[in-house]
């Protein structure tokens, strides 16, 4: 299996595929707590704007991870928002604007810390991070943590927050592992509906957590040996000896 990990780019021969797989992830982690309404909305097309836009967008860097040369996953790391890194009184907030499904909208979104955490210009936010499901439980989604955290801290960065559903367990297991530690709640505004002639918005609870950089390439270390520590065990109890 030939793995390698490049940027992501605006044309189609990367994105169509990698929009398949970013579909499959997302429907699985989220069939448990999203509504029928809200699923019919993830169609392929949607992930292929997503990904669009993405790749326009010159504030984020999108690493793409490629198997056998085909995108099947991607971590994306943007800047903090700025109202994140002035809360008062234990909050921040700020009032977004735009169209969602249809419609225009303003959400003032606030973000309750539940302990101090400085975060500045030095810090980033992973806003994504899909692997294809049927790739996953391989150390796939910690090789795009080895692979780009080494590059963000050359580059002078000292932080990561990294935000995620509440009822996605698996997600807070797997970010604590890297390191990750949750300091503050939110919501999101997720979907605006019609359902039996009324309005329906969808909003979900969200958890906020966080690491230093040289935390979480100690927790990488630390994986990584005790992977090679496996390895080793497994290959002296097969072939009676060690690497």
């Amino acid at each position: 299996m030939k793995v390698s990990i490049r940027n992501l780019e605006k044309r189609l021969s990367m994105i169509l595929p990698l929009a398949e797989a970013y579909q499959r992830s997302y429907n699985k982690l989220s069939a448990d707590y999203k509504s029928e309404q809200e699923m019919a909305l993830y169609t392929r097309g949607y992930f292929i704007k997503k990904l669009w836009k993405m790749a326009e967008d010159d504030q984020s860097t999108v690493a793409v991870l490629h198997i056998n040369d085909v995108p099947r996953g991607f971590i994306r790391y943007s800047a903090v928002p700025e109202y994140y890194t002035r809360p008062v009184n234990s909050r921040a907030e700020d009032v977004e604007k735009g169209f969602l499904d249809g419609f225009e909208y303003a959400w003032c979104r606030k973000v309750n810390f539940e302990r101090d955490v400085e975060l500045n210009d030095k810090t980033l936010i992973v806003n994504q991070i899909y692997l294809d499901p049927q790739i996953q439980h391989h150390g796939l989604g910690t090789l795009l943590f080895q692979q780009t955290v080494p590059e963000l801290k050359k580059q002078g960065y000292e932080s990561l927050i990294i935000e995620y559903n509440a009822n996605n367990v698996n997600a807070r297991s797997f970010y604590q592992k890297l390191g990750f530690v949750p300091f503050a709640k939110t919501k999101d505004f997720d979907h605006i509906l019609r359902e039996d002639g009324r309005t329906v918005f969808c909003i979900s609870d969200v958890h906020i957590a966080h690491t230093s950089i040289d935390n979480a390439l100690e927790h990488l270390r630390r994986r990584q040996q005790m992977k090679q520590t496996f390895i080793a065990v497994v290959d002296q109890r097969k072939y009676g000896k060690t690497y």
